[in-house]
């Protein structure tokens, strides 16, 4: 059973300047072959493994897979346990008649915190070369000891889409951070996580989909 998650502020949008003018409503995914290639994998939190990336067969989103370690904070736990990242860029080749644009994340993962130990978990993406970024944070309160879901998909609001013809790559951003705060780090340990026993992190991304205009 997953447990609650607060949520800190609401996600950021994309920069004006990155965006194309007006809103639109989601369209559905182009036909035919969509390729998310893996360029480069940064950072702890992936763990140094290979990632796996996996489009749906509908074309309406897709996931990452890899073997993320988590951080802690108390007994048994080193410096620079208690923050770690992942950093992943991937090339999305997409029909040259469509623009895409991500409009929900979620993550599962566990907490197992002490008294007034927290955690956070953060999570962002971006095209290179373009200003903007989007990124949400969400907040975890000790005592907690249970699974979470993490997921905005079902805050689409406004879709805005960056501009057509345009071919970025896509950096997707993951941090995990836990406090000891009023917790005693010398008797307790807390720990927050994207995978538990044997599994992989898993990361689902929903993309909406535009039609460009014919050339």
């Amino acid at each position: 059973m997953f447990g609650s998650v607060m949520t800190g502020g609401t996600a950021v949008a994309l920069a004006a300047a990155l965006l194309s003018s007006g809103t639109v409503t989601e369209e559905r995914p182009p036909p035919g072959s969509v390729a998310i290639e893996m360029r480069t994998g940064s950072g702890w939190l992936c763990g140094g493994s290979v990632t796996s990336v996996a489009v749906a067969p509908d074309n309406s989103g897709f996931t990452t897979s890899y073997e993320g370690f988590p951080v802690r904070v108390g007994v048994g736990s080193k410096p620079g346990d208690a923050r770690k990242n992942c950093q992943l860029t991937v090339d999305v080749r997409i029909p040259r008649d469509f623009t895409y644009v991500i409009t929900g994340t979620e993550h599962t993962g566990y907490a197992r915190l002490a008294k007034g130990a927290t955690g956070q978990l953060t999570v962002g993406h971006y095209l290179q070369g373009a200003p903007g970024r989007s990124s949400r944070t969400y907040r975890f309160t000790g005592p907690y000891n249970d699974a979470w879901l993490a997921s905005d998909f079902g805050d689409i609001g406004i879709i805005e889409y960056p501009p057509c013809g345009e071919q970025r790559l896509l950096t997707l951003t993951t941090e995990l951070q836990v406090d000891a705060g009023t917790s005693d780090p010398a008797t307790t340990t807390s720990e927050l996580g994207l995978n538990d026993t044997g599994s992989n992190a898993i990361a689902r991304y929903r993309l909406a989909w535009k039609r460009c205009p014919a050339v």
